[in-house]
């Protein structure tokens, strides 16, 4: 009672065991699931915030260039910037007030210029800046472009101090070799702007901040606290992706990093929170996966309970009925369960072999070393003895390679035995054994010394009975062992002619195989040379009707080599399609070449044996064209990406491509075209007249020449005939409509 106890028992706490480590593997897997989700949302949001700062930035600076703007097309302004007359006027008055009032109205404004041709005309200056600050400011005026506004500049005010400074500025100068009629420049003070840019909420933790592309913060929100480190801010500044976020741990607390980058402006917008306010949600998400967890565990138990209560019964029974098997109950009473019974088990397991190996050996041998007569099934006849005469004996072993039609016609094994004492029933003493259905065993001794005559007639006698065909059709095998007069060498004798039935399976219509033949063959391994025909003919598909001649040559010349090695050959060309064609699961390979052996081995006849190969040829010959067919179209798929990468190579073409890639032009050009729906020379250009398109409006200081170049054109002519044909107008005027409307 207390051993089904503990049996019970194991099985209880093994259910539980498993069910609670799932339970938890599973809590686990969620909780870090929720985990990510809820910091993937905290990130998206303060991308959210992070963006809507940057509109505000822009919206402030698009203000800032429309003054700009409007000052300069004030006549009054541009009477002034030409002229340089800065005496006391009306006009110089109107212009004083239009530039106080907008530093009035807009806190963040500091300081107004208006530069004439050689020097500034008006300074309105609520924050003085130095003589050489203003020299600088004039310079940069006549040098830049209007694409350049706005731009940071670090300076110094009149007394020394040094200032960061956002210059908003417009003049006429859309080119470098425009002309430079003067300019308007208002500069943003970015310590007031911040105040207006970031808002925080009462009790809030998160700061925020604008930074250059070298790390350095330009503006802030005003939370207490330290600085930000500057580590994280290189690290921002050195991101390569426009939006991200990362968990950042200086000297304190680990923060959450979320960053956007601003490609127009060449700033970061950044925020820092303490990454446990990211994840403060997660709490009462871990209470109540805790519960769940608890009343799931709860649950588990009870269920496995039942589970043990219904496994056990049955157990019970078979390790009772095993202990009535074994007779050794006192073992499986003092054992620990059930390594006690699985070693029961194997020691059945061993016993049973035992007596099978036993049993088929002694009724076999037994046989052999004193059988009866045929004609006597009651035993009734007394013994006869092999060899009583001094004359020899062979041992024959007949089995059905195909056994023919059913019905009135005599048995197979059963006719060849009757033809065998007919032919020696003067020459020998004939004695059968019957193992099973399809086989027989005979042992001819003979009748007196000497009465199989001749070696060539004993043979021709054999030949003769194994050429005559059988009534129903079927085909019998003759193994024949060598002549001995030994009585001792009897089962060597009978290994002799059981080898022999392994020889069929190599030889084309061949009924009767000698064992005095078999000595004679080559015992070394079939060259790796007898499998490449089968091998070439599997994996190129215009040889394919070729395999069933390569399989022909492959056994023929297998038959003049030994059994073993023969099979040995032609289980490596099973291994071999299948590791060619893919068709193995990808375990070992040594267990899949035994498989395949095994297989081999067990078959009897020549046209079993050439079908089991040739299907295994059909099979890895469908499954290499599916691969074949894969592999096309990830051909087609990098020859796309190929042209994407490249199409700015003056050099690509198609052949260069298609030698690259080891297919033919014609064959490479129709796997482009189905793969992108256009012809390679029309997707080049595609590829061309967009990336010339986008040049066109964002480098201005390129001439047509060089973008033509740039996208790999050598022809600057052919690169605006092309832009036309696809555009409708020429890349010059392309690029002056651009610009006038974004004058507009």
């Amino acid at each position: 009672m207390g051993k089904r106890k503990k049996l019970y028992t194991r099985f209880f706490m093994s259910l539980t065991l498993i069910s609670v480590c799932c339970i938890l593997v599973l809590a686990m897997a969620i909780f870090y699931w929720y985990r990510n989700i809820s910091i993937d949302n905290v990130d998206k949001a303060n991308q959210n915030v992070l963006l809507n700062t940057e509109t505000v930035f822009t919206n402030y600076k698009d203000i800032v260039q429309n003054y700009t703007m409007d000052f300069y097309a004030n006549p009054n302004i541009s009477t002034l910037m030409r002229s340089g007359e800065t005496d006391w006027s009306d006009q110089l008055y109107s212009v004083l007030s239009q530039i106080r009032g907008a530093l009035i109205v807009n806190q963040y404004l500091e300081n107004a210029y208006i530069f004439g041709e050689k020097e500034p005309a008006v300074i309105y200056e609520n924050m003085p800046l130095s003589p050489e600050a203003k020299l600088e400011l004039a310079r940069r005026m006549r040098s830049s472009r209007i694409i350049e506004s706005p731009f940071v500049w670090k300076t110094t005010q009149n007394n020394g101090t040094p200032v960061t400074l956002l210059t908003v500025f417009y003049n006429d100068r859309a080119f470098a070799d425009s002309e430079y009629y003067g300019a308007v420049a208002l500069t943003v003070n970015l310590a007031k702007l911040q105040n207006n840019l970031f808002t925080q909420k009462e009790g809030g933790t998160t700061r925020y901040a604008v930074i250059d592309r070298n790390g350095e913060i330009l503006m802030h929100s005003t939370l207490s606290g330290s600085t930000l480190h500057p580590e994280m801010l290189k690290q921002v500044a050195a991101s390569t992706s426009e939006r991200g976020s990362f968990v950042y741990k200086g000297n304190g607390d680990k923060q959450l990093i979320t960053y956007v980058y601003s490609a127009q402006d060449k700033l970061w917008f950044i925020s820092e929170m303490y990454y446990t306010d990211s994840i403060r949600e997660l709490a009462n998400a871990r209470n109540l996966m805790i519960g769940l967890c608890l009343a799931l565990i709860l649950a588990a138990a009870v269920t496995a309970n039942l589970i043990s209560r219904r496994i056990y019964k049955p157990i019970g029974r078979l390790f009772g009925s095993i202990a009535s098997i074994s007779g050794n109950e006192e073992a499986l009473k003092a054992g620990s369960d059930l390594g006690t019974v699985n070693l029961e088990l194997e020691s059945i397991g061993v016993k049973l072999a035992q007596l099978k190996k036993e049993s088929d050996g002694s009724a076999l041998m037994r046989w052999l070393l004193s059988p009866r007569g045929a004609a006597d099934p009651s035993g009734g006849l007394p013994m006869m003895s092999i060899g009583a005469t001094g004359g020899a004996y062979c041992v024959c072993v007949l089995a059905v390679l195909e056994p023919g039609q059913t019905g009135d016609a005599p048995e197979p094994v059963q006719e060849g035995i009757h033809r065998i004492q007919t032919a020696f029933s003067e020459l020998a003493e004939v004695q059968i054994f019957r193992p099973h259905q399809g086989s027989a065993v005979l042992i001819l001794s003979e009748l007196y010394s000497g009465s199989f005559g001749d070696y060539a007639h004993y043979r021709s006698t054999w030949e003769e009975l194994a050429a005559m065909g059988l009534k129903s059709g079927g085909r019998c095998g003759f193994g024949i062992s060598g002549l001995e007069s030994d009585l001792g060498l009897l089962k060597a004798k009978y290994a002799e002619a059981a080898d022999c039935m392994q020889y069929f399976k190599f030889h084309a219509q061949q009924n009767i195989i000698f064992a005095d033949d078999t000595v004679h063959l080559n015992s070394s391994p079939v060259p790796d040379s007898a499998l490449e025909p089968v091998l070439q003919a599997v994996k190129q598909p215009e040889l394919a009707s070729h395999i069933p001649q390569a399989v022909e040559r492959l056994l023929a010349v297998a038959c003049s080599y030994r059994a073993e090695s023969a099979a040995i050959a032609v289980s490596r060309l099973a291994f071999e399609l299948n590791r060619t064609a893919d068709l193995s699961s990808g375990g070992n390979r040594h267990s899949g070449f035994l498989d395949d052996y095994q297989q081999v081995w067990q078959i009897q006849s020549y046209d079993k044996l050439r079908e089991w190969i040739e299907h295994s040829c059909g099979a890895a010959v469908d499954r290499i064209a599916g691969m074949r067919a894969v592999q096309t179209r990830s051909i087609a798929a990098e020859a796309a990406a190929y042209i994407r990468e490249h199409y700015s190579d003056p050099a690509l073409s198609l052949n260069a491509l298609a030698e690259k890639l080891s297919v033919s032009p014609a064959y490479l050009s129709r796997l482009i075209a189905e793969e992108v729906d256009s012809s390679f020379p029309d997707f080049v250009n595609h590829l061309r007249l967009e990336q010339a398109e986008l040049l066109l409006v964002t480098e201005l200081a390129l001439d047509i020449r060089e973008i033509a170049g740039r996208v790999g054109y050598n022809s600057s002519t052919y690169f605006t005939t092309q832009f036309k044909k696809r555009y409708g107008v020429t890349p010059s005027k392309w690029r002056m409509n651009h610009i006038l409307q974004q004058r507009e």
